[in-house]
């Protein structure tokens, strides 16, 4: 029975680590603002085709899809000008803005080419109408 105690005590301390590593690949709070990373593959962002004028849907292209929420009032973050870095590990990135996509709900996106089942650094740059400097988020992503 202690066996079982010890057992399920382990369990919880290293499950609850590691929901919250992942929790981390997709989630940062970061001056003010919960930043919320998402990575589609182009072939299921078809819906976003007529808000991204280089819209392509090849294998390696990924859609990146970033959320903004103000912490104090919980509401979604609608003013800011985004833009993302993304490259392998120690590599040249690659930057673009991340267009505003309005639907249901607003998030910032815009198309990525990712070739490799590799970790990549994501840095997101939020520029909010109401502050004079930057925020950055720093995601670190791999493919699955």
């Amino acid at each position: 029975m202690l066996y079982k105690k010890i057992f399920i005590f382990l369990f919880l301390l290293f499950g609850t680590n590691l929901i919250m590593a992942e929790e981390l690949r997709h989630h940062q709070k970061v001056d003010g603002m919960n930043i919320y990373l998402d990575v589609i593959p182009a072939q299921l962002a078809q819906k976003y085709d007529n808000m991204h004028e280089n819209a392509t849907h090849k294998k390696d292209n990924y859609h990146i899809v970033i959320t903004l929420f103000d912490i104090k009032s919980g509401k979604r973050i609608t003013d800011a000008r985004v833009k993302a870095s993304v490259a392998p590990l120690g590599k040249k990135d690659h930057t673009k803005d991340l267009e505003p996509m309005t639907g249901e709900l607003l998030h910032y996106g815009n198309y990525f080419t990712m070739h490799k089942t590799i970790h990549y650094n994501v840095k997101v740059e939020i520029q909010r109408a109401n502050k004079e400097s930057n925020s950055v988020a720093m995601f670190i992503f791999k493919l699955p």
